[in-house]
């Protein structure tokens, strides 16, 4: 069956549906990306030879997936895209970085569907009336186009990430963990955009003793909310590869309490 048809078949009819799929739960670097894709049967009837191109984003070949994904941004009713980079990976674990990036998704939507379409078996809680699917990608085709849609952006990211942070061959693997990536990691270290909560990174990462107490007294100086935000922009992120993760728990706990005084108005301790 074409996911065009499941679609039609499974949600009911005169009401909007979306569906929402994640890219990069398994990479090792970069974000964890999740797309929310808006269909009703108007459109599914005025364009339905681009719909049933839809296919799960890893079954189509990169050229296709590109012109397809430019495709269905012009004819979807609805999409939105949404991101949570890697210290939020590590900070949240995966699982809940990706519902957060779909929760995320879905509330940038202009129109709300009436019904969400999950692929997997682990439910974003939307506030939306929400059916689990699991294979959904491969099964609906507003999953596979949210899938389509997430695997673009996030690949468009992986480029963008190879130039700033060249000799990891991002643009080539997208950060997930293959041969050349791990080379890169065992002859560079990690990067700013490595997930140091992952047990393939955490053992190459090149910890420089000394850079958590820098950090730390630099949270110190902070006298404003402002000036937090910018020491998380300027001074961790460009450090967060050489960082061991007791020691990013350890100054998020610090930023967090100097946040709580700052942003309350309190007296810095």
């Amino acid at each position: 069956m074409n996911p065009l048809d499941w679609d039609l078949g499974n949600t009911p009819p005169g009401i909007s549906w979306a569906g929402v799929d994640e890219a990069g739960r398994g990479a090792w670097a970069g974000p964890v990306v999740a797309a929310c894709a808006v269909l009703d049967r108007e459109v599914a009837g005025r364009w339905g030879h681009v719909l049933r191109a839809a296919r799960d984003s890893k079954q189509l070949a990169p050229d296709r997936r590109e012109a397809l994904a430019a495709e269905l941004r012009m004819v979807l009713p609805g999409w939105a895209v949404a991101e949570v980079d890697n210290l939020g990976i590590d900070r949240e674990n995966i699982l809940e970085a990706s519902l957060s990036a779909m929760r995320q998704s879905v509330a940038a939507l202009k129109a709300r569907p009436r019904i969400l379409l999950v692929d997997g078996d682990r439910a974003p809680r939307t506030g939306l009336p929400e059916r689990l699917v699991v294979d959904g990608d491969a099964l609906s085709c507003a999953i596979a186009c949210a899938s389509i849609l997430a695997k673009t952006h996030r690949d468009a990211l992986m480029r963008d990430l190879d130039g700033q942070l060249p000799g990891y061959g991002f643009a080539r693997h997208k950060g997930y963990g293959t041969q050349v990536h791990r080379q890169a990691l065992r002859a560079l270290g990690a990067s700013p955009a490595h997930r140091l909560s992952y047990a393939p990174v955490a053992a190459l990462v090149r910890p420089e003793e000394g850079l958590r107490g820098s950090l730390m007294a630099q949270i110190e100086l902070c006298g404003s909310v402002a000036e937090l935000q910018a020491w998380v922009a300027h001074s961790l992120r460009p450090a967060y590869g050489r960082l061991r993760l007791a020691w990013v728990e350890a100054l998020r706990a610090r930023y967090g309490e100097r946040l709580a005084v700052l942003a309350g108005g309190g007296v810095p301790q």
